[in-house]
C-alpha cells in the first residue's frame, strides 16, 4: 500500500501487488494426481456440531431443520453425517399387515425382528401351500372315504332301523306308511291291501271313527320317528364335520407347530391361531372349491403385506424422499375392480417414506414438502402423535365414499431433516407455533469458510475429489491457484472461500473438459480463465449493453476532466444468477431556501428506505460539520441521473456528500475518479457491498473511453479485502493506468477527489484557510448571510406598506 501524506492526511493506494495476493507455496505438488481426495466436506462445523446434536438427542420434537445457500452441499453433506451415524444405530424391526378375522376393515399390524419379516411372509407362503396339499391328500385318501363311508352306513343303518320300526307299529295298527317328496302318508289296509278313499267312506261310522282313532295314534308314531331321523340326520352332520376337523388338524397341526417354534411374539402366534380356526371353520367351504380356487384364496386370506423390510440394511435407514407427496410419504390403500365395483383389503396398502425410514432418518425438501397440498399438516400430526398409519388423502379430507380400510396405527420413531432456505425457517418459526416444538435444532450452512493453509488443502483435495470422480485431466499448480482465486472472489473477500461448492464443480469441470478438447493431459491455468470467460459470457449480456450505452456517450458518464457539483458513483446490478457493476452521474445543485437537502429520487418515489436513511444521515453529518455557529441556510437538490428504477442502499452516500461539498464550495471533483462506501454523522466511512462489481464496473467504462493515467476508484478502507479482481485490471494498476485508494473519512476522499487540502479544524475552531472545509464553510456562511439580508428587506417592504 503506498501511502502519501498530503494535509495531514493520509492518502494510501493499494499496491498491485496487495490484489490477489496469496500462494501454493507451503503445499508441494506439480498436479493434483498426487493430492489425495477429499473425504467428507470442507468447513460447515457450526452445521455440523448442530446435526450431531440433532442425531444424539432421541428426545420427540429434536427433528432437524437445515438451511443455508443453494449450492453449499447442504443435501450431500446431511445424507452423509446421517449415513454414518446411521451404522452405528441398531437396524430397525420389520412390519406387515395381516387380515383381521375379527373385522376386515380394520387389518392389524405385526411387528417382526430385523429381517424376520421377509422370512416370516415366505414361511407364511410355504405354510399355506403345505396345508392346502396336506389338506387335499387327507380328504382324497381312501382311508378317509372309508372312514366316511362307514358313518354314512352306520347312520344310514340306523335311520333304516327307525323306519323299519314305524312301519312294523303301523301295521300293528292297521295302516302303511309310505315316503313321499311330500311328506309321509298314512295309509289303512285290510287284509294287507291299503284301503280306497271310496272303500272308507262305505265303511259304517263307528269303522271310519276306530280308524282316525287309530291314525291319530300313528301320526305321534310318525312325528316322533321323523323328529329322531332328523336329530339323527344333524348328529350326522355334525359327526362328519367333527371328523373333517379332526382329520385337518391332524394334518396341519404340526406344520402351524413348526411355525410357531420358528418365530416369537404373542401377535405372531395369535395370528397363526386364527388361520388355523378359520381353516377349521370353513373347511366345507374348502372341500367344494376346487384345489386352484382354494389356493389362491388361502395364499391371498392368509398372507403377510409386508410394508417395511429391513432385511437388506445394515444400522438404520436413511430415506432421502424428493417427491414428498401425501401419498409417497404418509402410505396409501389401493383398490381393484371386481363385478364392477372398486374392492380393497389389507394386502393394498402401501407403505410411505415415513414408513420405510420408521427407527432412522428421513430427509425432505422443504420447498417441495410446503407445495403440497396437506403434506405439512399430516406430517406434523403424525410426528406429534408419534404414530403412523395408512390413509388416502380423499379419505382425510372426508370426500370419499368409498369403502376403506382403516389399519392399525404403527408406533413412529424417527429423526426428519428438513433442507430449506432461511427464508422459509423464519417464516414457519413466525406462523406455525407447532414448527418450534418439532424443529428444535437449526443447523446452518455457511457460504464461505477462512482462507488458510487446511482450507486450501482441503480445497486442493476437493479439486482431486472432482477430477477423478468426473474423469478430467488433473488440475496443475497454476490451475489450483486460479480456482481458489474463484473461490476467493465468489465469496467476495480475498480472506475467505466460497463453500458454494456447486459453482466451484461447474467451474473445474467446465476447465478440464476444455483441457480435454484440447488434447492436454493436464488442466492448466489457462482453461481455468478460458472456463471463467465463457461463465460470465453466458449471463453477461445486459452489462455488454451497458458498456455499450457507456462508450455511445448514451449513458453521459465522464471519466476525464473536472466538474463542480457532479460525481462518478457505482452501483450494483444483480440478476440472480450474475451481477456487475455500473457508473451512474451524481450531481448536486445548491441554492438559497428552505434548509435542507431534497432527494429528487425520494421524491419522485424511486427511493428505497436505506437510501432516503442515508441521505437523512448527511444532512446530520452537514450540519454537525459547519452548522456549529449558524444555522444551516441552503436548499441543497442530489439526483442520480439517468436512474430510472428504484435507488436503495447507502453505498452512495459518500459520493452524494462529495458532490454536495463540491456544489457548495464550487471546488470541481475530478471525474476520471468514482467513489462508493456509505457515511455515517461523524463522516467516518463504513465498509459496502458489491465493491468487485463497482471496481471492475468503472475500469469497464474507463477502458472504453480511454485511460488517462489519472482514473481510478475510491472504496472504503475496510472494503481492501472484498478486491478479488481479474488480471487485467491489476495488470494496468502495473502499468498505472488504474488506481485504487482506500479512505476511512469524507476528508481522505475530499483530498483524492478535489486535489485540494480537505481542512482541518483549528484551535481557533475555524477550518484551515484555502482547504475545502474552509470554502464551504465561508459559502454557507454567505448564505445565511443573504438569506438573512433578503428577510430583511421583505420584513421593510411590509412595514412600508402598512
Amino acid at each position: 500500500m503506498i501511502t502519501q501524506k498530503r494535509g495531514g492526511i493520509m492518502i494510501r493506494k493499494l499496491k498491485p501487488e496487495e490484489i490477489n495476493n496469496f500462494d501454493l507455496d507451503f503445499m508441494n505438488f506439480r498436479t493434483t494426481e498426487e493430492i489425495p481426495p477429499s473425504e467428507g466436506f470442507i468447513g460447515q462445523k457450526k452445521a455440523r456440531e448442530a446435526i450431531e446434536m440433532g442425531i444424539k438427542i432421541r428426545e420427540k420434537g429434536y427433528n432437524v431443520f437445515v438451511t443455508g445457500v443453494t449450492g453449499t452441499g447442504r443435501r450431500t453433506f446431511v445424507q452423509m453425517m446421517l449415513q454414518n451415524a446411521a451404522k452405528n444405530l441398531p437396524v430397525p424391526e420389520d412390519w406387515g399387515y395381516v387380515y383381521n378375522f375379527e373385522n376386515p376393515y380394520e387389518p392389524r399390524a405385526i411387528s417382526f425382528k430385523p429381517g424376520q419379516g421377509r422370512i416370516f411372509k415366505k414361511r407364511l407362503e410355504d405354510l399355506i401351500n403345505e396345508v392346502v396339499e396336506v389338506l387335499n391328500k387327507a380328504f382324497e385318501s381312501e382311508e378317509f372315504a372309508r372312514r366316511i363311508s362307514e358313518m354314512e352306513e352306520r347312520f344310514s343303518r340306523m335311520r333304516k332301523e327307525l323306519w323299519e320300526s314305524l312301519e312294523a307299529k303301523a301295521r300293528e295298527l292297521g295302516f302303511m306308511v309310505q315316503l313321499t317328496p311330500a311328506g309321509v302318508v298314512m295309509l289303512p289296509v285290510v287284509d294287507g291291501k291299503p284301503l280306497s278313499p271310496e272303500a272308507i267312506n262305505a265303511l259304517p261310522d263307528s269303522a271310519k271313527r276306530e280308524i282316525e282313532e287309530r291314525q291319530i295314534k300313528l301320526k305321534h308314531l310318525v312325528d316322533g320317528t321323523l323328529y329322531r331321523i332328523r336329530k339323527l340326520d344333524i348328529e350326522f352332520r355334525k359327526s362328519l364335520e367333527e371328523f373333517h376337523k379332526r382329520t385337518a388338524l391332524f394334518a396341519i397341526e404340526p406344520l402351524f407347530s413348526e411355525v410357531e417354534s420358528e418365530f416369537e411374539g404373542e401377535t405372531i402366534r395369535k395370528f397363526l391361531e386364527d388361520i388355523k380356526k378359520d381353516i377349521m371353520e370353513n373347511l366345507i367351504d374348502f372341500l367344494k372349491m376346487d384345489a386352484k380356487e382354494r389356493k389362491e384364496i388361502y395364499m391371498r386370506k392368509y398372507s403377510l403385506n409386508l410394508i417395511v423390510d429391513n432385511s437388506g440394511l445394515d444400522g438404520a435407514p436413511v430415506i432421502y424422499e424428493t417427491n414428498p407427496t401425501y401419498s409417497n410419504l404418509f402410505g396409501k390403500i389401493e383398490y381393484y375392480v371386481r363385478g364392477g365395483f372398486l374392492q380393497t383389503d389389507f394386502t393394498m396398502i402401501r407403505s410411505g417414506s415415513l414408513h420405510r425410514a420408521n427407527g432412522g432418518f428421513l430427509i425432505l425438501e422443504a420447498e417441495r414438502l410446503l407445495s403440497q397440498p396437506y403434506v405439512w399438516y399430516n406430517l406434523k400430526r403424525v410426528l406429534l402423535e408419534g404414530q403412523i398409519g395408512a390413509e388416502n388423502l380423499e379419505t382425510t379430507l372426508g370426500i370419499s365414499n368409498t369403502i376403506t380400510l382403516k389399519p392399525d396405527k404403527i408406533p413412529l420413531n424417527l429423526k426428519v431433516v428438513v433442507i430449506g432456505t432461511p427464508y422459509l425457517y423464519e417464516l414457519l418459526y413466525e406462523l406455525d407455533p407447532d414448527f418450534r416444538k418439532l424443529f428444535k435444532i437449526k443447523a446452518e450452512f455457511d457460504w464461505e469458510i477462512p482462507r488458510n493453509e487446511l482450507n486450501v488443502q482441503k480445497y486442493t483435495s476437493f479439486i482431486s475429489a472432482v477430477c477423478r470422480e468426473k474423469n478430467l485431466p488433473h488440475f496443475d499448480k497454476g490451475a489450483v491457484k486460479r480456482v481458489i482465486w474463484y473461490a476467493m472472489r465468489h465469496a467476495k473477500d480475498s480472506t475467505k472461500l466460497s463453500a458454494v461448492f456447486g459453482d466451484i464443480v461447474n467451474l473445474i469441470v467446465e476447465s478440464g473438459e476444455l483441457a480435454r478438447m484440447d488434447g492436454s493431459t493436464v488442466t492448466t491455468s489457462s482453461h481455468v480463465i478460458r472456463a471463467f470467460d465463457a461463465m460470465e459470457k453466458r449471463k453477461n449480456l445486459l452489462e455488454e449493453k451497458y458498456d455499450e450505452m457507456i462508450k455511445k456517450f448514451d449513458l453521459m458518464i465522464e471519466v476525464t476532466g473536472s466538474k463542480v457539483g457532479q460525481v462518478n458513483g457505482l452501483t450494483v446490478l444483480d440478476l440472480g444468477d450474475y451481477s456487475f457493476g455500473v457508473p451512474v452521474k451524481i450531481t448536486a445543485k445548491v441554492y438559497l431556501g428552505r434548509p435542507g437537502v431534497v432527494d429528487i429520487q425520494r421524491e419522485a418515489d424511486l427511493s428505497g428506505k436505506i437510501h432516503s436513511k442515508a441521505v437523512l444521515i448527511l444532512e446530520g453529518f452537514l450540519g454537525s460539520r459547519y452548522a456549529q455557529e449558524f444555522p444551516l441556510s441552503v436548499s441543497a437538490s442530489i439526483s442520480f441521473e439517468q436512474v430510472y428504477s428504484e435507488v436503495e442502499g447507502d453505498s452512495a452516500s459518500l459520493a452524494e456528500a462529495l458532490a454536495l461539498l463540491s456544489a457548495i464550495s464550487k471546488v470541481p471533483i475530478k471525474q476520471g475518479i468514482a467513489v462508493t462506501g456509505s457515511i455515517n454523522q461523524h463522516g467516518e466511512v463504513q465498509p459496502v457491498g458489491g465493491i468487485i462489481e463497482k471496481v471492475e464496473g468503472f475500469f469497464r467504462a474507463c477502458k472504453s473511453r480511454g485511460f488517462d493515467g489519472e482514473q481510478g476508484v475510491i472504496i472504503p478502507k475496510a472494503n481492501a479485502k472484498n478486491l478479488v479482481l481479474k488480471d487485467e485490471i491489476v495488470q494496468a494498476m502495473k502499468k498505472g493506468l488504474f488506481h485504487i485508494w482506500t479512505v476511512e473519512t469524507v476528508d481522505d476522499a475530499i483530498e483524492i477527489v478535489t486535489g485540494m487540502k480537505a481542512g482541518k479544524l483549528t484551535r481557533t475552531g475555524k477550518f484551515e484557510r484555502g482547504s475545502v472545509n474552509y470554502l464551504v464553510y465561508r459559502e454557507l456562511k454567505k448564505m445565511k448571510k443573504l438569506l438573512d439580508g433578503a428577510y430583511e428587506e421583505r420584513n421593510k417592504k411590509k412595514k412600508g406598506k402598512k
